[in-house]
């Protein structure tokens, strides 16, 4: 299961305005809902589907590993009508509703309520494993596109494939012809190694060769693309890296509409081939 670094949360801010420092830039994610191919690379599971029925068992378990109390899941069961990401051999998946204390609905972090899905309810569903049951959750509202919400379903699902088809090989994405593929390749990876799953502590280089593609793939993207729910920006795939004077990241103020991205494309150029990108991985167990 990963963990989106500021879940629930979106950039409208960078779609409006120009980011003039990285600073600033940080404090526009405060207020960012994640784009779809980041929810795409954050997943243990996506698929497309339909729920097919709310099991009356319930499962005590852990809401997070190592958490001290047990709570009681409902069960739904999404039928697989088109399995995008992690789905192989699976005809069914289950996901794991908190269930709601009768007269004390249960309110997530930051006021709404908990996700809810219903028998007949269909979907694109972006799943992630519980740390230590067999069924997977849902983060948020975010993590549920209703079929019918809207005429833009159609259109969503195919990014998402997209996305998902490009994380399945992404050798082939990062070599691709199309600077645009390159790019959000290289943008879905970066998301993916900075997002930690559960017990993934610590931080290992990836190998060299591939990092240096991801970063020159990020410095020929389309800097000047705005923010939408259906992208992954480099310059939000830059942000995800984190870098710091250490790094050689200091561009001091920065003024002009094209001040931030003319910096980082220049430190991404000039630290393609000495930068290594940092993954979470989980601690190695001894023999």
């Amino acid at each position: 299961m990963k963990h989106a670094f500021l879940p629930g949360l979106t950039a409208v801010v960078l779609s409006l305005f120009a980011v003039p420092s990285f600073a600033q830039q940080s404090k526009a994610v405060m207020i960012r809902l994640s784009p779809l191919p980041e929810r795409v690379a954050t997943a243990d599971a996506v698929a497309v589907g339909k729920v097919t029925a709310i099991e009356d068992k319930t499962v005590s378990a852990e809401p997070f590993a190592g958490a001290k109390d047990k709570v009681e899941y409902q069960i739904a069961v999404i039928k697989v009508e088109d399995g995008l990401l992690g789905t192989k051999g699976l005809t069914h998946l289950k996901v794991g509703m908190v269930k709601v204390p009768e007269g004390k609905p249960v309110i997530r972090p930051g006021g709404r309520g908990a996700v809810r899905l219903a028998i007949d309810q269909e979907g694109l569903f972006f799943l992630h494993k519980h740390p230590t049951e067999s069924f997977y959750l849902l983060q948020g509202p975010n993590d549920v596109i209703n079929k019918a919400s809207g005429d833009n379903f159609e259109k969503q699902v195919a990014r998402a494939k997209e996305c998902a088809k490009l994380l399945a090989d992404p050798k082939v994405g990062l070599k691709s012809k199309d600077v645009g593929e390159r790019a959000l390749t290289a943008g879905l990876l970066v998301i993916r190694y900075t997002t930690p799953a559960p017990g993934q502590t610590k931080l290992e280089p990836i190998p060299a060769e591939e990092s240096k593609q991801v970063l020159t793939a990020l410095a020929d993207g389309d800097w000047t693309r705005p923010n939408s729910q259906d992208d992954l920006t480099p310059q939000w795939a830059f942000s995800r890296l984190r870098l710091t004077d250490k790094d050689g990241w200091n561009p001091g103020p920065l003024t002009g509409p094209n001040a931030f991205p003319d910096a980082a494309k220049g430190w991404l150029k000039a630290h393609a081939d000495s930068y290594r990108i940092q993954r979470f991985v989980g601690e190695k167990k001894e023999k």
